[in-house]
């Protein structure tokens, strides 16, 4: 893999933007570690996803140094939507062009899917919870049919959340883009 600087990026090869037009979405629920969120903002600028943050992070996103440093000179050129709660941000999801509304994904090492056999759909909303405690249970059982899993070695309890963010945003990309649905 190639690594452009800031100073040589304009030498990098073509950019990805019909692979990347998959208009996903990132939904964190109340990050608690400001430099996970911070990777995965950066992750969504990249990868041309929105970012969505459900109630109040364990962080201020507009001072915290950590949260910068690990999105680097990306972060304020997301636009981050912000929701109070759960449901607020079901609310505001509208429907597609095409009359769908788009799925919304829960992602939890109780999922019933393993992430690389569901079938993602452009727009949809990938959702991710507190590092401390993962998705409310409530939740999961209310989206059962709609909850992803990373298979994991059965002595590991989870992977960091920018981690898991990172697999499963660009698995999503992937079978999005091999579906020709972009």
């Amino acid at each position: 893999m190639n690594w452009y600087s800031a100073k040589d990026i304009s030498n990098a090869p073509a950019h990805d933007d019909a692979i990347l037009s998959a208009g996903l979405n990132v939904v964190l629920i109340r990050p608690e570690i400001a430099p996970n969120a911070g990777n995965i903002s950066r992750l969504c600028y990249a990868s041309g996803t929105k970012l969505h943050i459900v109630g109040k992070p364990g962080f201020d996103i507009k001072t915290d140094s950590q949260f910068k440093r690990a999105a680097v000179d990306y972060w304020d050129r997301l636009d981050i939507k912000r929701y109070e709660n759960f449901e607020e941000f079901e609310n505001s999801i509208e429907m597609k062009p095409d009359g769908e509304k788009p799925g919304v994904i829960l992602t939890s090492t109780n999922g019933r899917s393993l992430y690389f056999d569901y079938k993602y759909r452009p727009g949809d909303y990938i959702v991710f919870g507190p590092e401390s405690s993962g998705i409310e249970a409530s939740l999961l059982e209310r989206h059962a049919a709609s909850t992803v899993r990373i298979p994991l070695n059965s002595e590991v309890r989870s992977l960091n959340l920018s981690t898991a963010c990172g697999i499963i945003v660009f698995h999503a990309i992937a079978s999005i883009y091999h579906s020709s649905l972009i």
